[in-house]
């Protein structure tokens, strides 16, 4: 199986080499992507010195259409699977070797657990995490990864699905995979569709990465904004009816204390 990590970067993150460095560690290594829109000669100079394939979206740089760049730069350089990698996040070293043992042809895709990267803290327990890992509790039986009944109940009460952690199958997916018009839960958007098709969710409960979370990051801004109790409630009525949906929708924005950077 052919696979390739493509890093989607945005601007000029600090953190983006930590990110490559983590990639190129890895046990089972495989090519980098590094995928953008706003090019710089800062962001080709790094793509350089660590031999890294430099592709540059020519659209105006919005989310959907990045991840949508990303995963078709991928599949124009041969590639079957490709793990979108944020610019800010932490892949462990045996990421790409557990991908390459529990994937196979009937995946649509493969995700590990993870944990969070606050400062220089490493942060694999909290309320948010314990609550993901119960939500994905059904995927930890392989034979109900292929479950229609069970992939959408996981997805029901919330997103406990990591887009970095994620490795996609382009073979079975339909691409452009992301929608665009939303901001943060584009990816539970994804999983809804996917979750609709033949195929497994290869869930790995062990955290394999490291979603790094500090004031510049795309959730925390939209956070910020007060810009997700919105398109939470549109993700919920795809499951429940509207009464539901609107409880569902209270309840989920206690989650987003979580991305409070005082938080342990």
């Amino acid at each position: 199986m052919k696979h390739i990590f493509a890093i989607c970067a945005y601007k000029e993150s600090a953190y983006l080499e930590e990110c490559i460095a983590s990639l190129k560690a890895q046990e089972e290594p495989s090519p980098i992507l590094l995928c953008t829109a706003t090019p710089s000669a800062k962001l080709e100079q790094l793509a350089q010195a660590h031999g890294l394939t430099y592709c540059v979206n020519d659209a105006a740089p919005n989310i959907a259409g990045d991840w949508n760049f990303a995963m078709a730069q991928a599949k124009e350089q041969g590639a079957d699977w490709c793990t979108l990698c944020h610019q800010d996040d932490l892949y462990l070293p045996g990421y790409g070797a557990a991908f390459r043992q529990a994937a196979d042809d009937d995946t649509l895709i493969y995700f590990s657990d993870y944990g969070e990267q606050r400062g220089d803290a490493a942060v694999t327990t909290s309320l948010l995490l314990k609550i993901k890992r119960i939500l994905l509790w059904r995927l930890r039986v392989k034979s109900w990864q292929s479950s229609r009944w069970a992939k959408r109940r996981t997805l029901a009460l919330g997103d406990p699905i990591c887009c970095p952690a994620v490795t996609f199958n382009l073979r079975k997916l339909p691409l452009p995979l992301f929608e665009r018009g939303m901001t943060t839960n584009l990816d539970w958007q994804a999983w809804e569709k996917i979750s609709t098709l033949p195929g497994r969710f290869a869930y790995d409960p062990r955290p394999l990465m490291l979603h790094r979370i500090h004031p510049g990051s795309t959730t925390s801004q939209v956070l910020g904004e007060g810009g997700r109790t919105q398109q939470d409630y549109d993700m919920f009525c795809k499951f429940w009816p509207k009464w539901i949906a609107k409880i569902l929708t209270k309840a989920y924005s206690l989650s987003e204390k979580s991305n409070n950077l005082q938080k342990r």
